[in-house]
């Protein structure tokens, strides 16, 4: 999931560049970190419903056998989950920011002619 946050951000960039090469690294870093706002909200959302999927059973256990939310949280296995989530999601939280500045310093230094599309051809 980093990687492709990661790559996304990196190619959004590069395609605002491309788009209007005229845009300063500023600017680009702002237009692209809209759209990285919405990937991380999407890639969190997928983590939190994979790591609830994964415990889904316990979670079941947990309330066949009558135990409170606070002390299922606390159980080993829940706790695990939860950290997990927390921490993956921070790590996407912590990616989109530092991604997008970094290509948008770097293709604000771009030639124009790397800014072609890969699938124009020059004749």
């Amino acid at each position: 999931m980093l990687d492709d946050v990661t790559v996304s951000q990196a190619s959004t960039v590069t395609a605002l560049r491309r788009a209007n090469p005229g845009m300063s690294a500023r600017r680009l870093y702002g237009e692209a970190l809209i759209v990285g706002r919405d990937h991380v909200a999407a890639t969190v959302n997928t983590l939190v419903l994979a790591y609830l999927g994964t415990s889904l059973l316990i979670v079941l256990l947990f309330s066949v056998v009558d135990t409170s939310f606070g002390e299922a949280l606390n159980a080993e296995s829940v706790a695990q989950e939860v950290v997990g989530t927390l921490v993956g999601s921070i790590g996407l939280v912590a990616t989109v920011p530092v991604t997008t500045a970094l290509a948008a310093v770097l293709a604000v230094r771009l030639p124009d002619r790397a800014l072609r599309s890969p699938h124009s051809h020059a004749h």
